[in-house]
């Protein structure tokens, strides 16, 4: 959530304020407590500086950030009204310093830049690096589409001359230390930025030396961080260091993502990796679906899903791969495509505009790619469109069975209700019948029974009705669906039914009868014969 966004705004007014009631409804929404305003200052700080105990030890306990040593830290202790508020942050002092909350999409981005055993001892990647920058002659391990995405700077070198160098040296002219490319790579990896003080100067300089809309604000802020600090009060044992998450949201990890493959699709056809060199997107792999290859990342997908981490190769040189296809069956394009959006940017736009006929697609998409956190955004799709008004009762009764296959609780539960209040609109629908049919010995029938029951209590026992004529009735109809089955069956199968067993044996004696006649007739009879079929016996 980024500064200037409502509800930003209403946690800082609700903080000043002390407004407890207000300020516990806009956690439990979701508002993000370590958000900054234009003057660079954090919900906490108000709470602090107005006096609020209460509101300060709400925000705490949410997750913020409090550290001593760093400058909003020192902001907040000093701006606080009372002994109580300073006592109750050295307690929260007293904890680990937090690590800054990262999305799903940025700690698996992290994760690969931390795992590679040049930037820090870890457990072996899933993913290795493809490229190795040297600054002040020490390595640093990075992904060629985290650096493109993020920089305008690297995204020019990366398709021009480096494209096909593994090792790069930064230019000198940057004056860029080794620790300070270190957190700004992090930053572009997570979304955090975490700097001392001393390096302030530095960082932003850099990140102008990187250009790019996102950048040069964070540059800004840098610098109006650098002259706060030379006016606050420091101390001798401590290194003040800064937080900062980039803002706003379109300047994020996603966004540039976003960027990224939006040039991929455009550059995905019906056709192979040829001639790589003639992209941008620095894609390293294709994937076959339907009549068209897209062009993929094989980091990204790796990161994101099971599947592709278990059935991609190994990393390799970008160049030795950039012709090699593979084919996914039984997935439409633009399926696949929607998954894309999901991987590289951990969210779906126009998600309300895709047809609901084949919303159930992108669940077995979900599905197939093991893109678990992705289910309970699509199974929120279709509840709005399903009801009677809106989609038919076949429709309603396949969205049901889809919801069992594809563990959807909370479609299933909508559909229950919808079958049990308009049970009679439903009983005349042959797919209905038929879905009682399938269901007949598991929990789906069971559940819809019950549902049911409960639904229409009143009407039965007005009707002096019982449990026992409503499990008739479902039994009647399971069986006008079997008959329906039966018939479908005799109708459209290409084999005629058999014949019975005796009235094929007569068929067989006749046969040699008129056989054995034709070998012992007399030749003046021949004549006669072909005029007779049966034989005149005396």
């Amino acid at each position: 959530m980024g500064f200037g966004s409502p509800a930003a705004m209403d946690l800082f007014q609700a903080a000043r304020a002390g407004d407890c009631a207000r300020l516990s409804h806009l956690i439990e929404g979701g508002a993000d407590v370590n958000a900054y305003d234009r003057w660079d200052s954090t919900p906490l700080y108000y709470a602090c500086f107005a006096g609020h105990y209460e509101a300060a030890r709400m925000l705490l306990e949410a997750g913020a950030i409090y550290v001593e040593s760093t400058l909003e830290g020192e902001r907040c202790y000093r701006g606080a009204l009372n002994l109580g508020i300073r006592g109750l942050l050295q307690d929260y002092e007293g904890r680990p310093p937090p690590s800054p909350p990262l999305t799903r999409l940025s700690a698996a981005f992290l994760s690969a830049l931390l795992a590679s055993p040049t930037n820090r001892a870890a457990a072996e990647s899933t993913v290795s690096p493809d490229i190795t920058l040297y600054v002040e002659g020490s390595p640093i391990q990075a992904h060629r589409v985290i650096l493109t995405a993020r920089s305008p700077y690297f995204r020019r070198k990366l398709t021009t001359e480096w494209r096909n160098l593994k090792e790069v040296t930064l230019p000198s002219s940057h004056s860029l230390p080794f620790r300070v490319m270190c957190s700004l790579l992090a930053f572009f990896y997570s979304d955090w930025l975490e700097v001392s003080a001393d390096d302030l100067e530095a960082v932003a300089r850099v990140c102008r030396a990187f250009e790019g809309e996102g950048l040069n604000e964070m540059a800004n802020r840098l610098d109006a961080r650098r002259w706060l600090y030379r006016g606050a009060p420091t101390r001798q044992s401590a290194t003040q260091r800064f937080y900062l998450q980039a803002q706003p949201a379109h300047h994020r990890l996603p966004s540039a993502l976003r960027s990224i493959l939006q040039d991929c699709l455009a550059n995905s056809r019906g056709e192979d990796l040829h001639n790589n060199s003639d992209y941008d997107d620095l894609a390293d792999i294709g994937i076959r679906a339907g009549d068209r290859v897209f062009r993929c990342h094989h980091m990204i997908l790796a990161l994101r899903s099971e599947y592709f981490r278990t059935r991609l190769p190994g990393r390799t040189d970008i160049l030795e791969r950039h012709q090699n296809v593979l084919e996914e069956h039984d997935v439409s394009p633009e399926a696949f495509e929607k998954m894309l959006e999901y991987a590289y940017t951990d969210e779906l736009q126009h998600l309300d505009d895709y047809p609901l006929a084949r919303a159930d697609e992108l669940l077995d998409v979900a599905s197939r790619y093991m893109l678990f956190p992705l289910k309970p955004i699509l199974t929120a799709l279709p509840l709005p469109r399903l009801d009677l008004d809106q989609v038919s009762p076949a429709q309603l009764c396949r969205w049901l069975m889809l919801s069992d296959l594809f563990d959807a609780p909370s479609v299933r539960e909508h559909c229950l209700d919808v079958v049990a209040y308009n049970f009679e609109v439903f009983a005349d629908a042959r797919e209905f019948r038929a879905l009682l049919r399938a269901c007949r010995r598991g929990a789906l029938f069971h559940d819809l029974r019950e549902r049911c029951l409960g639904a229409g209590a009143a009407v039965l026992d007005g009707k002096d009705g019982s449990v026992a004529l409503f499990d008739e009735r479902l039994e009647m109809l399971v069986l006008a669906a079997q008959q329906e089955a039966d018939d479908d069956q005799a109708r459209f199968s290409s084999v005629p039914p058999p014949r019975p067993r005796a009235s094929l044996i007569r068929q067989i004696a006749t046969r040699l009868m008129e056989v054995l006649f034709c070998c012992i007739m007399p030749p003046e009879q021949e004549s006669s014969s072909k005029s007779n079929v049966r034989p005149q016996w005396k």
